[in-house]
């Protein structure tokens, strides 16, 4: 996010902590006017906020909103601290704000900053693919990296450039950037159970109740039009295999289900739902995972 993550915490030019603290009336509504967001949309912010164990002065520990994603750790770094590395409640809203509300180019600025520091170059690429493919040897994913660099890059600077970066990515088709990039404010007025972080519970699922999701997000997928390879590429498959899918079975809701289908007959009972879970916030679907599973961010 770069320059944008350090105006978090100035959202609306003053710092809400100054004037007032979680145990006074108007602690939402400050932050609503500071942040511009919604009310809803500020209480839904500040209940998975208190998951991660506020202080008095609603700030939580920068660590706390690291969590087990290989990028978790490079996006909180852009957050602007305290001295005591604590990340206010104004900074986490106008970080969540910014997601869910910028344009697609500012986004890819954001992400093309948070993945290179400096710029993007070879080693900076192989520290990125080796997060995303930890059980690869080095060797292939340096031979990865010199290949993309070489792809992406055309003025043969020997490192890929912001504006390299956001026409590259414009390359994939809209609707799949879009489902890429896409992140939601946290809505109002649902209950959900209490889960650190607002990850899922991790429990194991009925064939029954697996089915009846796998039925679900084949629909779901269907009807926002999203793009099934990027999911089947996240449960494993390679594009062989997703070109077999789509020969032998016609209409995205029946690709969706037999991939998943038979991903089902692979999966390890015990973490079957967490990596179905993953793969579709990996694949640019959480929106429908938080559906199927009756959870939001």
């Amino acid at each position: 996010m770069g320059a944008t993550a350090s105006s978090f915490s100035k959202s609306g030019d003053y710092r809400v902590s100054d004037f007032t603290d979680p145990s006074q009336t108007n602690w939402i509504t400050a932050h609503s006017e500071a942040c511009i967001m919604t009310v809803p949309e500020v209480r839904r912010c500040w209940q998975r906020y208190e998951e991660l164990g506020v202080d008095k002065n609603g700030s939580v520990p920068k660590q706390s909103l690291i969590t087990d994603h290989p990028f978790s750790a490079k996006l909180v770094q852009q957050f602007p601290v305290s001295g005591d590395d604590l990340v206010s409640f104004q900074t986490y809203c106008s970080a969540v704000n910014w997601l869910a509300k910028s344009t697609v180019n500012d986004k890819l600025r954001g992400l093309y900053r948070t993945l290179s520091r400096s710029r993007l170059d070879q080693e900076a690429l192989r520290g990125v693919l080796s997060a995303l493919y930890p059980r690869d040897p080095p060797e292939d994913v340096g031979r990865l990296a010199g290949f993309i660099v070489a792809e992406i890059d055309l003025k043969k600077q020997g490192f890929i450039d912001e504006t390299q970066f956001i026409s590259w990515m414009h390359r994939l088709p809209t609707e799949t950037l879009e489902s890429l990039l896409r992140f939601s404010a946290p809505p109002d007025g649902i209950e959900e159970p209490s889960s650190p972080r607002g990850d899922l519970p991790r429990e194991v699922a009925s064939e029954e109740s697996m089915d009846a999701q796998f039925h679900l997000i084949a629909m779901e997928m269907a009807k926002r039009k999203r793009d099934w390879r990027l999911l089947a590429n996240c449960l494993g498959f390679l594009e062989r295999e997703c070109r077999s899918f789509e020969r032998e079975h016609k209409g995205l809701e029946k690709q969706v289900l037999a991939i998943l289908q038979q991903w089902r007959r692979g999966a390890e009972e015990l973490n079957a739902a967490e990596e179905l879970q993953d793969a579709l916030r990996d694949s640019g679907n959480t929106d429908i995972k938080n559906v199927v599973f009756r959870l939001s961010f």
